[in-house]
């Protein structure tokens, strides 16, 4: 009995009791039960326990129902859609209500502890890159530029056989320091702390067609910048930044088109090209487990869908929900990348 559900071992249980306690009362009665099977109270008593015991089957399955819901709660539970509770019912106990608080309050204390974890390494994330766009910015970017300095002050008096070298280690001296700045650029975007997200997303798709010659367009709603805050504005820039890299690297696409959109209190940005699209056996090596990471940190969602030779649509779900409504359910689980069909 033990692998079967607890309800099915109280009923085998109390219906063992009923034919128990009838026997018993039959010899207490001083019945001749050699002679029950051929008498009609018999066929009485056998309906007895059988309805005995159907009743009995009834009461105890409408009296586990809650229980059994609120099981199915905890299977469906997953930290990457948070927001999922067990919903009172009319038959619920006094132990299945102070049950499903209980597990209610800790999936609130959960969420908000993670929320508030994901902060700081967020935060601890970028102050790293912080630290490191200064350092390349001040440090190895000012030994870059003595570096020139003392190369055209060589160059000045030099033979005109090393005067070309000269030229040429400056023209590589002058390389390395502009890749340096792009370099701290990208690690920690200045536009986004002085400017804003709209206007750090304005200047990296212009940035990107510049450098890639792909045609990129973006289209922003208004009022972008007051629904999300630091951490989910970042979280939308490194996104942003994260699937146009892999665009130049991998796509092979002409065109991609950034779309940020405002749904039921949430920003829904959409990356799409129209490049040779995502193998699923291999997708997962392009950045995106970095991407979902960087979602899920923020509380939002992230997914991908790509059809081979039809470009790749990256989608990410972020920022607070209005008051009384529920955060979506991403309808594919994030590390999928879903290859679609025609």
């Amino acid at each position: 009995m033990r692998g079967r559900a607890l309800h099915h071992q109280i009923l085998a249980v109390n219906a063992a009791l009923v034919v128990t306690a009838v026997l018993a009362a039959s010899v207490a009665a001083r019945l001749d039960l050699s002679q029950l099977p051929e008498s009609r109270q018999f066929l009485v008593l056998i309906a007895a326990i059988l309805a005995t015991v159907l009743v009995n089957g009834f009461v105890l399955r409408r009296r586990f129902a809650p229980l059994e819901e609120l099981l199915a709660t905890m299977e469906r539970v997953d930290f990457a859609t948070p927001g999922v509770r067990a919903i009172p019912m009319a038959a619920d106990s006094e132990d299945v209500v102070r049950l499903r608080n209980a597990f209610n309050g800790m999936l609130d204390r959960l969420e908000h502890e993670r929320s508030a974890g994901a902060s700081a390494v967020l935060r601890a994330q970028e102050a790293e890159r912080a630290r490191l766009a200064r350092d390349l910015h001040d440090e190895a970017n000012q030994a870059l530029t003595g570096v020139l300095l003392r190369l055209q002050a060589s160059a000045h008096g030099a033979p005109p056989e090393l005067a070309a070298e000269l030229r040429e280690t400056q023209e590589l001296a002058t390389q390395a320091m502009h890749e340096l700045l792009q370099l701290a650029r990208e690690l920690r975007p200045t536009a986004l702390d002085d400017h804003g997200l709209a206007a750090a997303l304005r200047t990296q798709i212009e940035r990107f067609g510049r450098q890639t010659g792909v045609a990129a367009t973006l289209d922003l709603a208004a009022g972008l910048d007051d629904a999300l805050d630091a951490d989910g504005q970042l979280v939308t820039y490194r996104v942003v930044q994260e699937s146009l890299s892999n665009v130049a690297r991998h796509a092979q696409a002409s065109t991609v088109h950034v779309e940020v959109r405002r749904r039921n209190g949430r920003a829904v940005v959409r990356i799409v090209d129209d490049g040779r699209g995502i193998d699923a056996r291999s997708g997962q090596g392009l950045g995106l487990l970095g991407m979902r990471e960087r979602a899920l940190l923020a509380g939002g969602s992230l997914s991908v869908m790509s059809t081979p030779g039809r470009g790749t649509t990256v989608e990410l779900t972020i920022g607070e929900t209005r008051p009384g409504v529920p955060p979506p359910v991403a309808p594919r689980h994030p590390l999928v990348v879903e290859a679609l069909t025609s």
